[in-house]
């Protein structure tokens, strides 16, 4: 098999793994919003969500940068290292219930845990930018990437400071925009990978 048949292959499945990843985290994320742990620790069933759907967005992430590298420049590259340092977020915030099962309190304040926000933050925005930006995926999926940007803004940043019920809409609309932003990117990838591989 030659190479570049590998690189189509190995295009196209990261789409599939792509749409995987985004939709179980979209939906842990809908989960979430309508239980809310403040101050509590995952269930086990949301902390294997949330892992599973990282490790399926780290794995895919790769594809989806390489299928716009050449179009998204500079500002796709510092979107893309952003964006992967983020999801490491989701694993730490994942991991203990799972790795600890009798955990019952949640940590409080974490300086690691606020710059990986930010990371996820400014990947998601430079990352939709990028998208708009380059033409390879749809344009929607980029600013889908954008609105869903704006909502964890909100949720990280904002919603504390509100009733609790703002936080829940503003996290459940994230988690439905964020879904469909990268589905609709793994789609694209899937249905056209030897454009994208050119």
């Amino acid at each position: 098999m030659s190479g570049k048949s590998m690189a189509y292959i190995a295009l196209r499945l990261s789409g599939l793994v792509l749409i995987g990843g985004a939709i179980l985290l979209g939906a842990t994320i809908v989960i979430l919003s309508f239980e809310p742990v403040i101050n509590q620790v995952f269930s086990p069933r949301i902390s294997l969500l949330l892992l599973l759907s990282a490790i399926l967005l780290l794995l895919s992430l790769p594809g989806m940068y390489g299928g716009q590298a050449g179009a998204a420049g500079w500002l796709g590259l510092v979107g893309y290292a952003l964006l992967q340092a983020g999801i490491v977020l989701l694993i730490m915030i994942a991991s203990p219930p799972i790795l600890y099962p009798s955990l019952s309190e949640a940590s409080g304040e974490n300086l690691a845990a606020f710059v990986l926000g930010i990371a996820l933050t400014l990947g998601l925005l430079l990352t939709g930018i990028a998208t708009v930006r380059a033409g390879v995926y749809p344009r929607g999926s980029g600013i889908l990437l954008l609105a869903a940007t704006a909502g964890f803004f909100f949720d990280f940043f904002v919603a504390e400071f509100l009733p609790p019920l703002a936080g829940q809409v503003g996290s459940a609309l994230f988690g439905v925009l964020l879904a469909l932003a990268l589905a609709w990117m793994g789609l694209s990838i899937w249905r056209g990978p030897m454009r994208l591989a050119e």
